[in-house]
């Protein structure tokens, strides 16, 4: 079909079946009239199986699309032999009956895990030249090595009528391929299509959203997460504000009900107001015990992205005090009642509850020492950092691809998953921290920070984090449709 147009396909089917409805209709009208004239009323119940009989009689005829018009016709001809359709066209053919005129029809299909999209088309009864002919359009503007499993396709697809009668069983069962259709991000919208000589042209289309810079504040009643969910904050924007201030605040114990917190964050919205993706965090504080903790979006003369005090120091610490998301603190750093073997002993970290294959992070930038098996901790990873500092990771249910002794980690990156290996009761993770060769507190432990800006950037750092003082005092919430946010001096920053 030359000029596909996948914004048409639904229309011009649902036009044909309208009209193939229309005439099956009237048939089965006229012949229930015509059977009436001799019906009489105790004997109605009879009525019904001539009519459904002349019904059948015309689905039996051949209906064809006009290629020129665009119209369905009744074509006198009844003695064309049914042709053995895809399964997939079953539905579509019971209400047409159509044996001659294309039949059109439109899928969707899910990139199975380890699948490519050569096999997609090969499972929903494409020709594979059609199928090769399409992914190598398609190749030119879209790299198929990005294409993810669970990326929705929508395929619209067609029979060739003409070389069906005439082909052998196994040609009949292959559809010929109209276009595809999909969106690989909320951005783009990516469409192939047949176009005159059976080849195919792709097209992508760049969706434009308008940018907007929103507040999300509140205070702890439930659980960070859902509170700030509650005041705009989408979940992407929260699992970033966890990381900004994960150095700072141990969201294992230190998260209390009433305590304050306050986002500004970039998002982009459609035509219709909906949010179709969020930027960066430009602004997060947090007021709980202690000091409050506040931060500023801020990119240093050398290219260096990161978030920094009023005064210029980097949120960043040497380590994290926590590898772990959703975790729950489950035994402390010290003395403890061994659980498994009975008596007191030193506990030399900390051990964290949570379910089997939770990811686990680098707490910071080193040097892998080892990862494999290791007596009673079972699976282990033990990693070398500046400043005299190790940390070690037990009972691991596995290794994140790839890592080995030798590897180099950065902060943040997934080290392994949680499991029960070893001597362990439950899945957990014990989490060790080593200073020169002694085991210390994570949790207490008085880290340096990751940056202090120097002289040279300061300027710059005030000039931006005063524009960002400015803009979040004028930012609306983002839980809010018209009305914009007011400035408010108790929470202004230093």
């Amino acid at each position: 079909m030359p000029g596909f147009d996948v914004t048409q396909a639904d229309e011009r089917r649902a036009r044909g079946l309208v009209v193939c409805a229309s005439l099956v209709l009237s048939a089965g009208l006229l012949a229930a009239l015509m059977t009436s004239k001799d019906t009489r009323s105790d004997a109605a119940g009879l009525a019904a199986p001539a009519a459904a009989v002349a019904v059948l009689d015309v689905n039996a005829a051949a209906l064809e699309i006009d290629a020129v018009t665009d119209t369905t016709v009744l074509r006198a001809d009844r003695t064309t032999p049914a042709v053995p359709l895809h399964p997939a066209l079953l539905d579509t053919n019971a209400f047409t009956s159509c044996t001659r005129c294309p039949v059109h029809l439109q899928v969707e299909r899910v990139v199975p895990r380890g699948g490519t999209l050569a096999g997609l088309l090969d499972d929903a009864g494409v020709d594979p030249t059609d199928a090769v002919k399409a992914i190598r359009a398609l190749n030119q503007v879209y790299d198929l090595r990005y294409l993810r499993a669970g990326q929705s396709l929508n395929l619209y697809l067609e029979t060739e009528p003409d070389a069906a009668i005439e082909a052998d069983e196994e040609t009949q069962s292959r559809l010929r391929l109209s276009g595809i259709s999909f969106r690989p991000d909320v951005e783009r919208s990516i469409t192939v299509a047949r176009v005159s000589g059976d080849e195919y042209r792709t097209r992508e289309t760049i969706a434009e959203f308008e940018r907007q810079i929103v507040r999300s504040s509140g205070s702890i009643t439930s659980s960070l997460y859902v509170d700030a969910l509650n005041a705009g904050a989408t979940d992407r924007i929260v699992v970033e504000l966890a990381g900004v201030l994960a150095y700072a605040i141990d969201f294992q114990r230190s998260i209390q009900p009433g305590d304050g917190f306050d986002i500004l964050f970039e998002r982009f919205v459609n035509e219709e107001g909906q949010t179709a993706r969020t930027g960066d965090i430009l602004y997060a504080r947090y007021e709980g015990r202690g000091d409050p903790k506040e931060f500023f979006r801020f990119e240093t003369s050398d290219g260096g992205i990161g978030y920094y005090s009023a005064e210029g120091a980097s949120a960043q610490r040497l380590l994290m005090l926590t590898p772990i998301n959703g975790a729950r603190l489950s035994s402390s750093f010290g003395r403890r009642r061994h659980p498994i073997l009975g008596y007191t002993r030193a506990h030399n970290g900390t051990d964290f509850a949570a379910p089997t294959g939770t990811p686990i992070f680098a707490a910071g930038n080193g040097v892998v020492e080892r990862a494999n098996r290791f007596g009673s901790f079972g699976n282990y990873v033990r990693i070398r950092h500046a400043n005299g500092f190790e940390t070690a990771y037990a009972h691991l249910n596995g290794f994140a691809r790839g890592l080995r002794a030798g590897s180099r980690v950065t902060q943040g990156q997934v080290i392994a998953y949680v499991g029960t290996t070893g001597r362990s009761t439950g899945p957990h993770l014990h989490y060790e921290v080593h200073q020169n060769g002694r085991p210390v507190n994570p949790m207490t432990l008085d880290l340096p920070t990751g940056r202090q800006l120097t002289d040279a950037d300061m300027p710059a750092f005030i000039a931006e984090r005063d524009r960002i003082i400015a803009i979040r005092n004028d930012a609306r919430p983002a839980n809010a449709t018209e009305t914009p946010l007011m400035a408010d001096s108790s929470s202004g920053a230093r």
